[in-house]
C-alpha cells in the first residue's frame, strides 16, 4: 500500500501526458477535417425535385455578413462533430480542386457553422456557370478548414463544382492574398464578361484583415453522369445504381445469410453517411475542446493535484 501511495505522483504525471497526447490527436483530426467531405457521398440526381429542395435551402439560408464571427478551435471542433447533420441540412453542391487536394461540400448561406464545415454561398440567387459564384469559408490559424490548402491552387489548372445534377469546370486564373476591403472581387460580371467563381477564406491570425482568394473562369458544364471516375470521386458523386447496390450489399451483410453481391468495381466508393470519427476519436476531440476553452483553470488544477499527491506520498512514505 505504501508503494502505491509513493507512485501516485508518477501516475498523475502519466495521466497528464496521456490526456495531452489525446487532446493533440483530437486537434490533429480537426486539421484533417477535409476528409469528411470525401466520406459523405451524394447520388447523382437529375430530378426536378432535387433542384426544388436546393432552392428551398437557399431561400432559408442566412446571407448577412455581419453575423460572421471569428472561429475558435472549440467552436470549430463542435461543428465538425455535427458535420453530417449540417451537410444534410444545408448541402447544395460540392467543390473539388485537384491541385490543392481540396474536397468540400457547398452549403447554402454563410451561417458561421456552414463556414466551419464547408464553403458557404454568398449570394442567395447565385448559380453555377453564371455571374460570380462566390464561396466563403472559415480558416484555423494553422490552415485547417475546408479551404485550408487554398493557396496551393495551381494557376491554369481545372477545378470542379457540382450541384449534384451537373458538373461545372473552371480554370484557375487568380491566386492571391488581399485585404478584406477588396469587395470588388465579389462583384457580378457584366453580360460581356466570362462567368467566374470566387473562393475566399481568412489568411493569418485571429481577426486578420487578409483574405486568401482564388478565382476561376467558367469553361463548360455537362451532366454529372458524364464526368470521369476521378472527378466523381473528388466531388463525392456516385451513380444511383452504385448507391442501390451498396444498400443491397449492406442488407445482405446484416442478414449474414449469404456472400455479398459482386459489384461493378466500386470498391473505392463508400456511401455511408456515418461520421468518420470513432468513439475514441470523438473523445479526443472533446478533450481538445475542453482544454482549449479553460486551459488556465485546468493547468492550475492539474498542478495543484500534483502538489497534493506529492505531499501525501511524502507523508505516507515516512509513516510507520
Amino acid at each position: 500500500m505504501k508503494k502505491l501511495w509513493k507512485n501516485l505522483p508518477f501516475l498523475w504525471i502519466v495521466l497528464g501526458v496521456v490526456i495531452s497526447c489525446a487532446s493533440y490527436y483530437g486537434y490533429h483530426l480537426l486539421l484533417q477535417a477535409n476528409d469528411q467531405a470525401e466520406q459523405i457521398k451524394q447520388p447523382i440526381d437529375l430530378k426536378q425535385s432535387n433542384r426544388d429542395k436546393q432552392k428551398k435551402k437557399l431561400q432559408k439560408a442566412t446571407y448577412c455578413p455581419r453575423q460572421i464571427k471569428p472561429v475558435t478551435p472549440a467552436a470549430y471542433a463542435k461543428d465538425q462533430l455535427r458535420y453530417a447533420e449540417i451537410v444534410n441540412q444545408w448541402g447544395v453542391g460540392a467543390l473539388y480542386i485537384p491541385s490543392a487536394d481540396i474536397h468540400s461540400k457547398i452549403l447554402a448561406g454563410i451561417d458561421n457553422q456552414n463556414l466551419m464545415v464547408g464553403v458557404g454561398t454568398y449570394y442567395q440567387n447565385q448559380q453555377l456557370g453564371k455571374g460570380n459564384y462566390v464561396l466563403l469559408a472559415h480558416n484555423l490559424v494553422q490552415s485547417g478548414g475546408s479551404l485550408g490548402n487554398l493557396p496551393k491552387t495551381t494557376l491554369q489548372q481545372i477545378f470542379y463544382l457540382t450541384d449534384f445534377t451537373k458538373v461545372y469546370e473552371y480554370v484557375a486564373i487568380k491566386n492571391d492574398v488581399v485585404d478584406q476591403s477588396r469587395g470588388d472581387l465579389m462583384a457580378i460580371p457584366t453580360d460581356d464578361q466570362t462567368s467566374i467563381v470566387t473562393l475566399i477564406r481568412c489568411e493569418g491570425g485571429l481577426n486578420t484583415s487578409n483574405r486568401a482568394v482564388v478565382q476561376g473562369e467558367f469553361l463548360k458544364e455537362y451532366p454529372a453522369s458524364e464526368a470521369t471516375k476521378a472527378v466523381k470521386l473528388g466531388l463525392g458523386l456516385i451513380e444511383e445504381r452504385w448507391a442501390n447496390d451498396e444498400k443491397i450489399s449492406n442488407q445482405q451483410r446484416a442478414n449474414a445469410s449469404e456472400e455479398p453481391t459482386i459489384r461493378i468495381r466500386t470498391h473505392s466508393v463508400e456511401t455511408s453517411n456515418e461520421p468518420i470519427y470513432s468513439l475514441f476519436q470523438v473523445a479526443c476531440i472533446y478533450l481538445f475542446t475542453i482544454l482549449n476553452e479553460v486551459p488556465i483553470v485546468i493547468g492550475i488544477g492539474y498542478l495543484t493535484g500534483l502538489l497534493a499527491l506529492s505531499h501525501v506520498a511524502t507523508r505516507k512514505q515516512y509513516e510507520i
